[in-house]
């Protein structure tokens, strides 16, 4: 019973923060039916800040695209749902959007956690799942090109720049021990163990030679992180790996700070959060602090320096990860629709796997699975801001080891 009354009270709190927007569009278009993407964010609950992220984005890009036509000429009209951060608020909401409101394409939540849940329920309606929101490799596999990410790296991967950029200073100079704290996420334990063999900080680690002395993971609700940072104190460990989500990965980081421990690296390669605005309000705990992202407005992709101006001056230090995924998901699907000229899913997911696309984090080419090929860009933040340290091409910055 109280499943069923969280369910119902779930709903009608997503009801009232549904967006149903349809900005004005050319006059040859206004007596054609609308298209109709629908999907949910988290708007509250503990992805609040990403959420929002996405969907200041979604709301340009819909003004924009309807300002040139809409799609295929037609207009556009969006249905987001707040899934309060839940995957079972998230379910309910998607079978509402299939069955009740008939979207004809489909946008992902955020998070690999409520993502995750939905997958099954679109796939049951054959429909492509357009995912800016998470990783998921296994998910992607299984779901062979019905997931179209924008995400150019998962999670075996997401520690690979990292690491990189380690193997690349003299094996003398180079760190030597790591301390890996991993959330029990099934997206960060991939983070940590790879799949199939495949990546992974452990694997990644003993590739570049570096020894792991803390090998520890917690639960999602931790708070107090006193203890494992002290663990990987006294274990002289001069790489901090956090592989979790935004709220712990900001709490370790904290309490590094606190501890007064100084590693040569910290890195939050679980999350983009060097790239939030909680990761600025750190003040001096987040200097130095590596993290990762799709792409950055210094390299030469169309429309990626705009988004980052435009956050600019909505309040922000840096260009959130989450909107240039957000935006580029967006692109690819604009781009596919116009390209293929139809919504007929099995078309698109056909036209998808064979065109290349223009966006904000660079061009996409598509595997069988639905990722983009990879490519990563490392970020650290230094003297208050974001610098591009790997790979060498794109740097902006030199790394800066302690």
């Amino acid at each position: 019973m109280k499943s069923r009354t969280l369910t119902r009270r779930a709903l009608g709190v997503a009801s009232l923060l549904a967006v149903t927007a349809l900005f004005a569009v050319p006059a040859n278009a206004q007596d054609k039916q609308p298209i109709v993407i629908g999907g949910t964010l988290g708007l509250t609950g503990a992805y609040a800040e990403p959420s929002t992220d996405y969907k200041a984005v979604y709301d340009l890009w819909l003004e924009k695209v309807n300002k040139k036509g809409g799609l295929m000429g037609r207009p556009v009209k969006m249905i987001i749902y707040n899934d309060e951060s839940t995957p079972t608020v998230a379910q309910s909401l998607y079978n509402r959007l299939l069955d009740q409101d008939k979207v004809d394409l489909v946008l992902a939540p955020y998070t690999t956690f409520v993502g995750g849940a939905v997958v099954p329920i679109v796939r049951s309606h054959n429909k492509i799942l357009f995912n800016g929101g998470f990783v998921g490799i296994s998910i992607f596999n299984n779901a062979k090109g019905w997931i179209v990410g924008s995400y150019n790296y998962q999670e075996p991967d997401y520690s690979r720049g990292l690491f990189e950029m380690l193997k690349s200073i003299p094996a003398a100079d180079r760190p030597k021990r790591v301390a890996l704290f991993t959330a029990q996420n099934p997206f960060t334990i991939v983070v940590r163990a790879g799949v199939n063999g495949q990546g992974g900080v452990l694997a990644y680690a003993k590739d570049a030679g570096l020894e792991v002395v803390v090998d520890e993971q917690y639960p999602p609700t931790t708070t107090d992180f006193t203890g494992l940072v002290q663990k990987a104190r006294n274990a002289n460990a001069d790489v901090v790996i956090a592989a979790g989500l935004p709220n712990d990965t900001l709490q370790i980081a904290r309490t590094v700070q606190q501890q007064g421990y100084e590693p040569a690296v910290f890195c939050t390669c679980g999350s983009q959060v060097t790239t939030l605005k909680g990761w600025a309000a750190l003040g001096d705990a987040a200097e130095r602090g590596f993290g990762t992202t799709i792409a950055w407005p210094t390299q030469p992709f169309e429309g990626i320096a705009e988004l980052g101006q435009i956050f600019k001056k909505r309040g922000y230090a840096t260009l959130p990860t989450y909107a240039i995924g957000g935006t580029a998901i967006l692109e690819v699907l604009e781009q596919a629709v116009n390209g293929a000229k139809t919504l007929d899913q099995d078309k698109l997911k056909e036209y998808i796997q064979k065109t290349t696309f223009k966006t904000v984090g660079g061009d996409f080419k598509y595997r069988e699975n639905g990722t983009p090929e990879y490519s990563q860009i490392l970020l650290q933040y230094q003297k208050g801001k974001n610098e591009v340290v790997w790979p060498k091409q794109f740097r902006t910055a030199d790394p800066v080891l302690k």
